[in-house]
């Protein structure tokens, strides 16, 4: 780096930095061409000249860079590379098998082009003149972060053509005809156009990814050419799926043998390399990540310039991991330390969904001359996104992954082993623009007997209560003959059925009712939904829509790191609770929310309390579109309305009982407590509920979601009576499974009519043996019978007594 070039740098000592916009990063050294956005305190300048820095990831202190090059900027507009990529050789036979079919599948490498310039391609093409494209992505990132790209492309500003939608937040226009969204946004737009009349071509992205939402797309999909073309459509709809690795015979016979299109990559060589640090025996623990670091970190050392991506599970362990990287590097002498004399500096960059969008799209810009980027990530950066200029990959070989758990019969985030197909997309990202290499934290061992070949569908591991609503709304009646690309097991169907009976968002035979038709608005779990719409019928939605809103953003407590710092935040949190009267998480959340938006200075007051400021802007946002929704909700005819006296506090826990009647537990033995949804599962109340310690004084308890490590942990929780949920608990169980499924009898078959006798035979043997016993039980232990068992006790001792006098009077 030249004497003369500007020098930026960060001061990054203290907590007293902060941004609107949320935590950011920075680097060891920037040059004139960027520029860095300055704080001040007390009028003077905290950016001083001569400091060095890594990485900013405290609550506080963020760095903003801003390109001002104009004639990069103009590069940038005039060309963006895309003419170059593998998919540019393949346009006319992929818009002639587009126009020439229903169906198409498309595959191809990460990075050939498909995402971005195949919708750009039917658009010149005039398929946009009858409709918009609809492009779905799995990931709100993957989504927002590509429409962009392509309105740059496109020389459009995003929102005009090109338009993202994701939950809670759109950027579109009356004119946008390319529009970007999230597999669920689409979802719900069925609902409301069922026979998609907007749209003239759906492109499936990123199907191998094989989302819950994406695998319903598919049978909906194909349903729609089953029957005769609807009056509302006046050309037929055409249906892309598209992905970096398929099974395409799979999928073509799915599509009625539909064609295929493969784009052949350009992906580099890439060496791989078992680092043996992580084997069979650590497959349930957390030591990957202390290992992550030091392999990333002997990376920059010994390693030629080059950037590097990191894998890992989510926000947290990234945050962490950055927090390690920065400590580390900070002590780098690059004079000595660092072989590669061309490498200056490291410039460390997080990635994970609930990232801001802004924040996002700086893993995109080159880094300054001299400094080597470091992105850590999640998953997402394995498909759905192409970061150029990586050499080297770290994988941790573990994804956070969403199961149903039958030991608490809910779904839980749990750390997973990857497949060895996601390793091997994984390890492709170090090849896209040069030979690369790809470090497994891993050792070989752990590759053969922990990950499988291929990762399950998430729609045989999660719950489908929400998507089943859906599909009951769109008329489905028979969900269990839906034409899935991959079944679910029957029993599992069954249980979200019966979830949906339990709410009342349908009747006894399997048909929606009005609340169900109400619940399906709603971008939220079937259970918030409830809370929701009872706290509006009581017209008290002022307490609900704030809570809905922050159990629907991540992280809004900021939980850090440092030992102090820790104590620090922890103090402010339980202050924040005591001020909501110390025994309801609920109640914090709506305390934190009203808090922060009544302040004159949100960001700032986050920054006091260690909350996420980034979470409140979201949850804001979030609450308003609620509202929305529920106020044109309240204004039909037959929405429900009731009326209650209590206390603000009492009619909040009302709402939650409407809503999480099925999540309620009982004092058991100890700090423990007995899940009362049938399962009998022992839990208790998570560390960071303000009701820890407080087991001795809880009878009943309400609770928001569950995390499994050792124990079985309740989190979000506040106490509730009986007498509020005992006409709701048998809701819980004797449900007739059968008549739930909507199948017609006369539609069933001989062999389906037989299981289900033998099913309910079985059942109702295991009910009259329970009967039985329990009557026994029952007889056994009433007062007279104890009595009597007295009695015979002492007369056949009293007779043993009088055998044994006998025998020695005899003697």
């Amino acid at each position: 780096m030249q004497e003369n070039e500007a020098v930026g740098v960060a001061w990054c000592g203290g907590r007293g930095l902060c941004r609107e916009d949320g935590n950011v990063i920075g680097a060891r050294r920037f040059p004139a061409a960027f520029e860095l956005g300055e704080e001040k305190q007390g009028g003077k300048s905290r950016l001083q000249p001569g400091h060095v820095v890594f990485y900013l990831q405290k609550p506080c202190c963020v760095v903003q860079m801003k390109r001002k090059s104009k004639l990069h900027q103009r590069e940038r507009r005039d060309d963006l590379g895309f003419a170059s990529l593998p998919i540019c050789r393949y346009r006319k036979k992929l818009v002639e098998a587009v126009r020439d079919n229903s169906f198409i599948v498309v595959t191809g490498e990460t990075g050939s082009g498909k995402t971005t310039q195949l919708p750009k391609y039917l658009f010149e093409e005039g398929f946009a003149k009858h409709g918009a494209i609809g492009v779905t992505q799995p990931r709100r990132v993957a989504a927002t972060s590509v429409a962009q790209r392509v309105a740059e492309e496109m020389d459009c500003p995003l929102g005009s053509i090109v338009g993202y939608q994701v939950r809670f937040d759109e950027c579109v226009s009356e004119d946008t005809s390319i529009r970007y969204m999230t597999d669920g946004c689409f979802l719900r737009q069925i609902l409301a156009d069922p026979h998609l009349t907007k749209y003239s071509i759906v492109i499936l992205d990123e199907a191998h990814e094989r989302s819950l939402s994406t695998d319903i797309l598919f049978g909906l999909l194909k349903q729609m050419f089953q029957g005769k073309k609807p009056p509302e459509r006046k050309r037929p709809l055409k249906v892309v799926v598209m992905s970096a690795t398929l099974d395409t015979d799979k999928f073509s016979e799915f599509f009625n043998h539909c064609p295929v299109v493969d784009i052949p990559g350009r992906n580099y060589p890439v060496e791989e390399k078992f680092c043996g640090l992580v084997g069979p025996r650590d497959a349930d623990g957390s030591a990957y990540v202390t290992e992550t670091v030091k392999v990333t970190l002997d990376i920059h050392l010994s390693g030629s310039a080059g950037d590097i991506l990191v894998f890992l599970t989510g926000q947290s362990e990234i945050e962490k991991t950055c927090e390690l990287l920065f400590q580390k590097a900070e002590s780098i002498d690059y004079q000595f330390d660092v072989r590669d004399r061309s490498v200056e500096g490291l410039l460390i960059l997080p990635l994970y969904g609930s990232m801001p969008t802004d924040q996002q799209r700086r893993i995109f810009l080159p880094p300054p001359p001299g400094i080597r980027k470091c992105v850590v990530a999640t998953n997402i950066a394995a498909t759905s996104l192409t970061i150029d200029g990586i050499r080297y990959v770290v994988d941790s070989g573990f994804v956070k992954q969403l199961n149903h758990n039958p030991r608490v019969g809910l779904d839980t985030l749990e750390v997973v082993p990857i497949s060895k197909s996601e390793a091997l997309q994984r390890a492709g990202r170090a090849g896209r623009t040069s030979s690369g290499k790809c470090y497994r934290v891993y050792s070989k061992e752990f590759w053969e007997q922990c990950m499988p070949d291929h990762m399950v569908p998430e729609i045989r591991r999660t719950s489908l209560t929400s998507v089943i609503l859906t599909l009951k709304c769109l008329a489905v009646h028979d969900v269990i003959r839906f034409p899935y690309l991959d079944r679910p097991e029957e029993r599992r169907i069954l249980e979200a059925l019966k979830e949906l009976y339990q709410c009342s968002a349908i009747d006894r035979r399997g048909y929606v009712t009005k609340l169900g038709e109400f619940m399906v608005r709603f971008p939220l779990p079937p259970n918030l939904t409830c809370a929701v719409i009872k706290a509006a019928s009581l017209g008290c939605e002022d307490l609900m829509l704030p809570i809905a809103a922050m159990l629907s953003v991540e992280k809004v407590f900021i939980r850090p790191g440092d030992p102090e710092a820790q104590k620090e935040a922890e103090l402010r949190h339980q202050g924040l609770s005591l001020q909501a009267g110390g025994s309801n998480d609920f109640a914090t959340l709506l305390n934190v929310f009203e808090q922060c938006k009544a302040s004159k200075s949100p960001s700032a007051w986050c920054r006091d309390n260690w909350v996420h400021w980034r979470a409140l802007k979201l949850a804001f946002s979030v609450e308003g579109q609620l509202w929305e929704i529920t106020s044109k909700l309240k204004q039909l005819p037959d929405f429900p309305r009731e009326h209650f006296d209590g206390s603000r506090n009492e009619i909040l826990r009302r709402c939650l009982c409407a809503g999480y009647f099925a999540n309620i537990a009982r004092r058991s033995i100890g700090k423990s407590f007995c899940t009362m949804d049938g399962h009998g599962s022992t839990v208790y109340i998570h560390p960071s509920s303000a009701l820890r310690d407080q087991e001795a004084q809880l009878e009943w308890i309400l609770f928001h979601d569950v995390l499994v490590t050792s124990k079985v942990y309740v989190r979000m929780v506040c106490p509730v009576r009986y007498e509020w949920v005992q006409d709701l608990l048998p809701r819980l169980h004797k449900i007739d499974a059968y008549e739930l499924s909507s199948m017609a009898r006369e539609e069933v078959t001989e062999e389906e009519m037989a299981k289900w006798r033998n099913k309910e035979d079985l059942q109702k043997r295991k009910e009259k043996v329970t009967d039985k016993s329990a009557k026994n039980m029952e007889k056994r232990n009433d007062n007279q019978s104890i009595s009597d068992a007295r009695a015979r006790f002492l007369e056949r001792k009293q007779q043993r007594m009088q055998e044994l006098n006998t025998s020695s009077k005899e003697t």
